[in-house]
């Protein structure tokens, strides 16, 4: 009873920050993100290397928190990705353990959590992402831009819960085929399936509400499903593979970071190109 009183609470409080931060301003969504960003890859680092974290990785950390501030600051900054691929290689050879693995690892993480994070706040704000900007909009056009921009992040969140929360029901009403059983024991087909249906159809509700087209919205969902199951399964063969049960502990009663948006990193560069395509 206790364990489900503290699940609960600590599911009341992140929502709430994640409602609220995504739907105060842009710069209350990008601090947010920026958190999920640095958490999210000091969890990947103390998993891959167990505990045994270097220089290198705390400067990825940084490095991870600047690639999601980039559309905030000049998004023409992302041509200094590839030196940055560069200096790592280097840096790996030049060290005693020089291992395919230990580059991989440092590459892996920035396509993994930073750069669909960034894609998320750009997509989200676009040309007014730029933190030192705003002075030239009148504070109308301001709060267009902050109400439908909140909305649209809101709609991918939503998206990403409903599609696990149907997939669980589903899967316990009805479950019986395993979907990955080597790796995911408990998602099943029927689960699955069940939760792509509810989430389509829960999709035309957040439509109405937050003024999304209808046809754009179906499609991020059934990506959401698609691309978030494949993000829970990626994070579970990681954890797997190294014989943890949760990434972290920050969040008492449901893990950590990598945890609670494994589906949102793999899903992102997905639905956040269909927002890009919408504003053409």
């Amino acid at each position: 009873m206790n364990n489900f009183i503290q699940r609960a609470l600590t599911g009341i409080v992140f929502v709430a920050v994640v409602v609220g931060a995504t739907m105060y301003n842009q710069y209350a969504f990008l601090a947010l993100l920026l958190f999920i960003s640095i958490v999210g890859v000091w969890e990947y680092f103390r998993i891959v290397t167990q505990n045994q974290l270097g220089k290198v990785h705390y400067l990825y950390i940084m490095l991870s928190a600047f690639i999601v501030m980039i559309p905030a600051i000049d998004i023409r900054l992302l041509v200094l990705l590839p030196l940055i691929f560069a200096l790592t290689a280097m840096h790996v050879l030049l060290t005693r353990e020089r291992t395919w693995q230990n580059i991989g690892n440092l590459f892996i993480v920035l396509f993994y959590i930073p750069l669909p994070l960034m894609m998320f706040y750009h997509s989200i704000y676009g040309s007014e992402a730029l933190i030192f900007n705003n002075h030239q909009l009148c504070c109308r056009t301001q709060e267009a831009i902050r109400s439908s921009g909140g909305f649209k992040a809101l709609n991918l969140f939503i998206l990403i819960w409903s599609s696990d929360t149907f997939a669980y029901l589903a899967g316990r009403a009805f479950g019986k085929r395993k979907l990955f059983e080597s790796v995911s024991p408990k998602k099943t087909w029927e689960g699955f399936i069940g939760g792509a249906v509810l989430t389509v159809v829960f999709s035309l509700v957040l439509s109405h509400y937050f003024d999304i087209p209808v046809k754009l919205n179906l499609i991020i969902a059934l990506l959401t499903v698609v691309f978030g199951t494949l993000g829970d399964l990626i994070e579970s063969m990681l954890k797997r593979q190294y014989g943890i049960k949760d990434s972290g502990n920050i969040l008492p009663g449901h893990g950590g970071i990598l945890d609670r948006f494994d589906a949102l990193f793999i899903s992102l560069p997905f639905t956040t190109i269909l927002y890009y395509l919408d504003s053409i």
